[in-house]
């Protein structure tokens, strides 16, 4: 992301922002991204989040209200679904796409059973592809593991806010047990009530915004320091 002006807005900020991402990076993180803007805001978000294609990183996509065929668009230019370090989820196809090493080793693959929820079932998906990726080689380094989830605004339309709440931490705590960086798209305004209840589960929100003839750009918030950060182009 071009984040390397960006700043907390105000001159006796106590924390730079640049200090607090090199954090994220290193500990791992959570991110909130908000902001109701088309689906090429969104796509663009996760190409960018999912990191740079010239690096090493583990990329698994969740997609709880999209199709494979929009898979493609939301990778990195250059990374493909069928390379060895990408892992795809696709809820409502009840599919995945995993790497063929997964698919010939001993991975247990989560079952849908009679008593399963698809919530209980899609966080099962995305705990089997991070221990996946961690098992493998000499496990996973700071920020080496990327994850989208697309979104949970399907997911809060068909569950309560409570069982998408249980969601988010269990999730959440995987990824931060690997220092992966993962990031969650809620596309609704950053005042919602829903963003509002769910923004003490994640470390950040990142909020979208497209303007007519102007780019694309995005603030954070970090709740941990109070701070928001100048709003810069994504």
């Amino acid at each position: 992301m071009s984040l390397q002006r960006a700043s907390f807005r105000g001159d006796c900020a106590t924390h730079e922002f640049q200090e607090v991402l090199k954090r994220f990076k290193h500990d791992g993180c959570n991110l909130l991204v908000t902001g109701t803007v088309s689906k090429d805001v969104t796509v663009q978000a996760t190409r960018t989040l999912l990191g740079a294609p010239n690096a090493d990183r583990k990329r698994v996509v969740a997609l709880a209200n999209s199709r494979r065929g929009n898979v493609a668009e939301r990778l990195p230019p250059g990374v493909d679904s069928e390379d060895s370090d990408v892992w795809i989820i696709d809820q409502q196809t009840c599919q995945r796409s995993a790497p063929k090493a997964a698919r010939s080793g001993d991975v247990n693959f989560p079952t849908v059973g009679d008593d399963t929820d698809a919530l209980t079932h899609l966080r099962e998906e995305i705990i089997a592809a991070v221990d996946y990726f961690q098992n493998e080689d000499d496990g996973l380094g700071p920020s080496e593991l990327r994850l989208s989830v697309s979104s949970l605004g399907r997911l809060a339309h068909e569950h309560d806010a409570d069982a998408v709440a249980r969601f988010v931490r269990s999730v959440a705590a995987m990824v931060q047990g690997v220092r992966g960086m993962a990031h969650y798209h809620l596309p609704r305004q950053d005042d919602d009530e829903m963003v509002r209840r769910l923004s003490p589960l994640f470390d950040a929100r990142i909020e979208l915004r497209k303007r007519d003839g102007l780019p694309t750009e995005q603030r954070w918030h970090v709740p941990k320091y109070e701070q928001t950060t100048d709003w810069v182009r994504l």
